[in-house]
């Protein structure tokens, strides 16, 4: 035992040399038109390397939230059920349960002035959830848990874009920090009307249109048990996945979990609709999900973005569609130049 032990600890040491010795440049690639050209220079986490803390930042892996600090182990309530063990994560998102975030303002494609909410539900265990409380959970409240701006506010963040720290956006995003907590916005605490809606009232038939959900020209889910089993592109919406791709709207290796259906049999958004928590700046397409017809390959991405969103892609290149406008226009496909007559092919 105490000869592989040994062995163990000098390959980790050998490999921890030959890392070292590469000399790797910070910094986020940029893609060169190749699927296959991105190769990470910065790890994939990225900004969830937590300061040096990595997984166990939100994946406690032996004690959970009751040993990662906060009411859970200070002794104080812990109010949800699930704390350390749903996904062994590693914060008590109590505060956040039972909470109504009112998202959005009256917008001329919401013409009856609803504004959007996320109600995050309280939490029994895995058997008794309903399929959106437990999307919810997943999608939403462990990330809010950190990103959350008033409410739970993560100890470990900065409130500044990572990619900005490391000097990997161009010089036009300017010198500002580019925050990331959410609701700690000017006009006062408690207040989303400034971020992007999410749960169970952000319904994707509103950001689409009724032209182009559940129509010949753009797209239908087809539910079966309150998930979506497939899609069916229309005309139009095919050939925007020819010109870009859905990577956030088609299976990955999750499957169709990152899009949860409402109970009305309607997808909505959660947070990890858009984002990939574990990948910062690559994205890896699969057969299932192609990008612009490539079954494989790896773009460059930023801002854990589930999908090619280039942003130092800004060069002049007439007849090209940037990617960071793309990866909007799966939804907001009204907006896309196939839904304008258009076929212009996105630029990788």
């Amino acid at each position: 035992m105490k000869t592989l032990v040994l062995s163990f600890l000098s390959m980790v040491a050998l490999t921890s040399l030959a890392l070292a010795q590469t000399g790797v440049t910070p910094g986020i690639p940029t893609s060169t038109g190749t699927a296959n050209a991105v190769v990470p220079t910065v790890d994939v986490l990225g900004a969830h390397n937590n300061y040096g803390r990595g997984c166990a930042a939100c994946h406690a892996p032996h004690s959970g939230a009751r040993g990662n600090g906060g009411n859970a182990a200070a002794g104080g309530a812990v109010t949800d059920t699930q704390t350390g063990e749903n996904a062994l994560f590693g914060q008590d998102y109590g505060p956040l349960l039972g909470k109504t975030l009112n998202f959005g303002d009256i917008s001329p494609t919401n013409p009856s002035g609803t504004t959007y909410q996320v109600i995050t539900p309280g939490v029994g265990t895995l058997a008794t959830m309903t399929t959106q409380q437990y999307a919810d959970l997943r999608g939403i409240i462990m990330c809010l848990a950190c990103h959350d701006g008033n409410v739970a506010k993560g100890a470990m963040m900065q409130n500044w874009v990572y990619e900005q720290q490391i000097g990997a956006l161009p010089s036009s995003y300017g010198t500002g920090h580019i925050p990331t907590l959410i609701g700690n916005t000017p006009a006062g605490a408690f207040t989303y009307n400034a971020d992007h809606p999410v749960g169970e009232e952000a319904l994707l038939n509103l950001a689409l249109g009724t032209a182009y959900y559940d129509t010949p020209a753009g797209l239908t889910y087809n539910i079966s048990n309150g998930a979506i089993a497939s899609i069916t592109f229309g005309a139009l919406y095919t050939q925007f996945v020819a010109s870009y791709g859905a990577p956030s709207l088609m299976p990955s290796p999750e499957g169709y979990y990152k899009t949860p259906v409402s109970a009305t049999n309607v997808p909505y958004l959660v947070c990890t609709t858009c984002h990939n928590q574990h990948v910062m700046n690559i994205y890896s397409a699969y057969p299932a999900s192609p990008i612009a017809g490539s079954p494989v390959g790896t773009y460059a991405t930023y801002f854990f973005v589930r999908g090619p969103y280039d942003v130092n892609d800004v060069a002049a290149q007439p007849g090209l569609a940037f990617t960071t406008a793309q990866f909007c226009r799966q939804c907001h496909f009204s907006l896309s130049n196939e839904a304008n007559g258009g076929t212009l092919p996105t630029s990788f």
